[in-house]
């Protein structure tokens, strides 16, 4: 018979988890004094060419501190909280669940488009940070970005928090209520209400969607991939 004592227990693991999880998020945040080391690094090693605008730069170095927040994570789970990889939904993905992902993909994000143009007339708002961001960027630049997106972002706020929040709740479905409305919050100060609550949002149902249903990183990390992927135009 469990005593009253081990149900607190069995929470306190994903609590420290998912603590541990929102620490490392903010590690690109609290890192900045870091990016400008790290782009004199990435010139050096000529991974950023001398060239590149300031703000392309400086974007970059802050991308390479949001794989090592990733690669922090997967090592305290690994390490610390001694679990599999598959404990985030790493695991070997069905090839109709790769499928549905990348075919839903972009007519869900077309979707959330096509709702912010009418509520925006049609004009994008380009003095958001997201804006300038892309536009600082070329191509090999925003083919990184995209696939820093789908990776480091799918890992933290599908993977560890939907897990985690799941087994600190016994409820998925608190679970994935979290996780979207704590993603579609984090991009309201870069890309603005609108954009949040539209395209984020919509690429963020179909995310959330396809891991309550999987259970597998894999095919939100191809839809978000896919979704993102018409951001190469403006290169």
């Amino acid at each position: 018979m469990a005593t009253p004592e081990e149900p607190a227990r069995s929470r306190v693991r994903p609590a420290v988890a998912l603590a541990v999880c929102a620490a490392l998020w903010f590690v690109p945040t609290f890192g900045q004094p870091l990016t400008g080391p790290i782009a004199d690094a990435l010139r050096t090693l000529h991974l950023v060419s001398d060239g590149t605008d300031a703000d392309a730069a400086w974007f970059i170095a802050t991308l390479v501190l949001r794989w090592t927040a990733a690669a922090l994570l997967l090592l305290f789970v690994l390490a610390v909280e001694r679990r599999p990889l598959s404990s985030l939904g790493l695991a070997r993905p069905r090839g109709k669940h790769l499928l549905l992902a990348a075919s839903l993909a972009l007519p869900v994000m077309m979707t959330g488009i096509a709702v912010q143009a009418l509520l925006t007339g049609g004009r994008p708002d380009e003095t958001t940070q997201t804006s300038q961001i892309v536009e600082s960027l070329d191509l090999p630049q925003l083919a990184h970005l995209i696939v820093n997106a789908a990776i480091v972002e799918e890992l933290f706020f599908r993977g560890m928090l939907i897990e985690r929040t799941a087994e600190l709740t016994g409820s998925t479905a608190v679970a994935v209520t979290v996780s979207f409305t704590l993603f579609v919050a984090s991009h309201v100060p870069g890309s603005g209400w609108v954009s949040a609550l539209t395209v984020v949002a919509a690429g963020t149902v179909l995310s959330t969607g396809l891991y309550a249903v999987t259970r597998n990183l894999y095919p939100c990390i191809a839809a978000h991939t896919v979704g993102n992927a018409p951001l190469l135009l403006s290169a």
